[in-house]
């Protein structure tokens, strides 16, 4: 019968989600990777997110926090990415600033000085 599910379509079904799955630790390795670069070029992720909530405060005349910097930025990537869904770039770096997002909403930061 035309629905029937044979074992040669669970193995493509198998295979198919490995690699999907394949690529999306590929994609978040590449995160990983890049947290690491940036973190050489900029410093510490937590330190530099406060130093442009500070700016942007200041700009926007209102408060920002840490996060509300890495989650614009996430929505930056997401723009892009509304016009070039497959680009890698924006991909990877949304799931950097994710993490980054993660890292900062469950910061302490009651003791800057241990930065």
């Amino acid at each position: 019968s035309p629905n029937t599910i044979t074992g040669r379509d669970l193995r493509m079904e198998n295979d198919l989600q490995k690699t999907q799955s394949r690529r999306a630790k590929e994609f978040l390795s590449e995160a990983i990777e890049l947290l690491g670069e940036r973190g050489l070029a900029y410093g510490e992720p937590a330190i530099n997110h406060l130093r442009i909530a500070q700016l942007w405060s200041v700009y926007f005349e209102r408060a920002i926090q840490p996060e509300d910097v890495a989650m614009a930025m996430v929505l930056v990537k997401i723009a892009r990415l509304v016009e070039t869904g497959s680009h890698k770039d924006s991909i990877v770096d949304a799931a950097a600033y994710f993490g980054v997002y993660g890292e900062l909403v469950t910061k302490d930061w009651s003791d800057l000085d241990t930065y």
